[in-house]
């Protein structure tokens, strides 16, 4: 290997001492040097590396190095940043990938931000959590290992830790963290031959008080249970739980055993029993019985001491917390609705044997009718009895829409009529409502916020027209949610939903008492993890109609046909979506955020419309 040895002549006529040499070799290079200067040694160690430095003009002084072995430029490097740290410097790497090499005091400041362990080799800050332990106590035991030029930051009883050092002392500040930050809990799994894992959770709740300091567990399936907590509160308990699984302290069972239930619907449970109690059935024995005693929500059974152990074990098992399941529903319709009308009648005939003939229009969708309006006016010029043509006038008139101008008379022996009827009508709705609804795992739920409103389904006069009756059905209008869940395996819920949204859109005619409703229903099932947000589905409905009556031909004449013909044209456009979320509830710390919220929810809006400075869900809440 061929070393080539690389003179500085700067060193020399500044020091006219050593001069440091890097022997290279297939880009490997040996270091000895007495007294160089800094900056001269930073200089080289850029040509060697092939990385930019900016000098801080603070960093003075010579080095003196001594190497032995080849290093490579990655090594250099390393030994690079070492000497600096020696003379009291630092190496920071700027954001634009150079190095700046400065005074390490206040250099804290400019220390780049790293992840994990990616420190490589340089002054950094760097950001520890903690799990369990407080970081402050965790600070107390990091500052002895740090740098004096180290910073270290923690917020009092959070578990946040921000150092900035070396990378060795980041490295210790982590092992410390490791080391001290556990819940310190240990966990030990107990089964039962003689007593119930339940009964054994039950004991050692009641041990335990409102606030135990262990977490005991009851698995029914292998009749075990799990105890957690400190070394001590775990060697105290599992004597207490191995005295009470000691056949020596059971006494002897007699005739009739009583199991009061805890979570279980009796009668469904003592169903299940009453199909189980053949198979307990022994020859030259009395048949086992089993009752269910609706007051103490208790099972009594009758039985031997080895079929009571049985089939107790039995409940126990069926008899478990079933976990909840509150479905919150988001139900958006937006709709728009547009209507016009504009038509002209008339008419026009001759009176007192005039040769004049009767011509005239009259559309079925022009509320007032034209020509008994005509015959009402101009009757009384006739000298023609108009009383019953006036009452049927009123009627007319009555369902008449928006503007009606018209008018009637004679003139010679010509009666004429003419009345036009103008109407526009625009409707806006946006219905936003949020049922939800909870439920036990498996038990079908149902909810409903809305009004009945009678529809007629017959009618009927009676004979000679006496005693007339109509008969009519009441239906529901509104919100209505009705929900199934069942939660599988991995907290996923299956959901059988039915959603309905319904709405009185308006009677069928004016003079009508029947009503036209709008509904909307999804009826559907679908699958949902714990917590997510899924849309059940969406309407989106643009319809337009246009309707034309004319006289044939006249109609279509331009300007001129306006007289002869009715025209109404309506868009109705709709929007509809629907967003489900289902929460299981298997505990008191499950259920207290939702339910915080949605008081905190109608709190607000019980301060906001009643104006007083406290709420009476205050008063529910916290009783006095």
């Amino acid at each position: 290997m061929k070393k080539i040895a690389i003179t500085l002549a700067t060193l020399a006529l500044t020091t006219g001492l050593s001069v440091p040499v890097y022997a290279q070799g297939a880009a490997e290079h040996q270091i000895t040097m007495q007294q160089a200067d800094i900056r001269a040694f930073i200089n080289n160690v850029s040509m060697v590396t092939g990385k930019t430095f900016l000098v801080d003009p603070r960093v003075q002084g010579n080095v003196t190095i001594s190497s032995e072995e080849k290093l490579t430029p990655k090594e250099v490097f390393e030994v690079f940043k070492n000497v600096m740290r020696v003379h009291g410097y630092t190496v920071i790497r700027t954001p634009t990938g150079e190095y700046s090499v400065t005074l390490m005091q206040g250099a804290a400041q400019s220390a780049p931000f790293v992840s994990g362990t990616g420190y490589n080799g340089q002054f950094a800050t760097t950001v520890i959590k903690l799990q369990h332990a407080d970081s402050a106590d965790a600070a107390k035991l990091i500052k002895p290992v740090m740098h004096s030029q180290g910073i270290l930051t923690a917020n009092a009883g959070g578990n946040i830790l921000v150092i900035t050092d070396f990378p060795e002392n980041l490295y210790k500040a982590r092992q410390i963290v490791a080391a001290m930050d556990t819940n310190g809990l240990v966990t030990e799994s107990v089964n039962f031959q003689y007593i119930t894992a339940v009964d054994a959770q039950d004991t050692l709740k009641a041990l335990g008080g409102a606030r135990p300091a262990f977490r005991a567990i009851a698995v029914p399936g292998t009749n075990s249970l799990i105890l957690e907590g400190s070394p001590s509160e775990v060697r105290r308990l599992l004597p207490i739980l191995q005295q009470m699984d000691n056949p020596n302290n059971l006494t002897p069972r007699g005739a009739v055993s009583v199991l009061p239930l805890r979570y279980a619907n009796g009668e469904e449970l003592n169903e299940v029993i009453q199909n189980l109690l053949p198979s307990y059935t022994r020859e030259g024995q009395p048949a086992p019985s089993v009752v269910y005693e609706r007051g103490s929500n208790s099972i009594v059974i009758s039985a031997s001491g080895e079929t009571q152990q049985a089939l107790e074990q039995i409940i126990r098992r069926l008899d478990v917390r079933r976990p909840q399941v509150t479905v919150e529903a988001l139900i958006v319709e937006i709709s728009d609705s547009a209507a016009s009308e504009l038509g002209v009648q008339w008419a026009l005939g001759g009176v007192d044997g005039s040769s004049i003939p009767f011509i005239g229009t009259n559309f079925s969708r022009q509320a007032p009718n034209l020509l008994t309006l005509a015959g009402a006016l101009a009757g009384p010029q006739l000298g023609v009895d108009t009383s019953g043509l006036e009452t049927a006038a009123v009627n007319s008139l009555v369902g008449i829409d928006g503007i009606g101008v018209g008018g009637a008379g004679i003139s010679g022996n010509t009666l004429f009529s003419v009345i036009l009827n103008a109407i526009e009508n625009d409707d806006d709705s946006n219905i936003l409502s949020t049922p939800f609804v909870t439920t036990l795992d498996n038990e079908e739920a149902s909810f409903i916020v809305g009004q009945q409103i009678p529809i007629t389904t017959g009618e009927s006069l009676g004979s000679d027209n006496l005693n007339p009756f109509r008969t009519f059905e009441r239906i529901d209008v509104g919100i209505k949610l009705t929900v199934l869940p069942q939660i599988s395996e991995g907290d996923v819920v299956r959901m059988k939903i039915t959603s309905e949204v319904s709405s009185i859109a308006g009677a069928i005619t004016s003079i009508a008492n029947d009503f036209i409703t709008n509904k909307r229903e999804i009826d559907t099932t679908v699958l949902a993890n714990d917590g997510e947000i899924i849309v059940l589905g969406g309407l989106i409905q643009d319809d337009e109609q246009l309707n034309i009556s004319k006289v044939p031909i006249l109609g279509d004449l331009p300007v001129v046909g306006n007289a002869f013909r009715s025209k109404g044209k309506s868009r109705i456009k709709t929007n509809l979506m629907v967003f489900l979320r289902p929460t299981i509830i298997r505990s008191q710390a499950d259920s207290e955020p939702l339910t915080r919220r949605r008081l905190d929810q109608m709190r607000r809006e019980d301060l906001l419309q009643s104006g007083r400075e406290y709420s009476k869900i205050d008063e529910f809440v916290n009783p006095r």
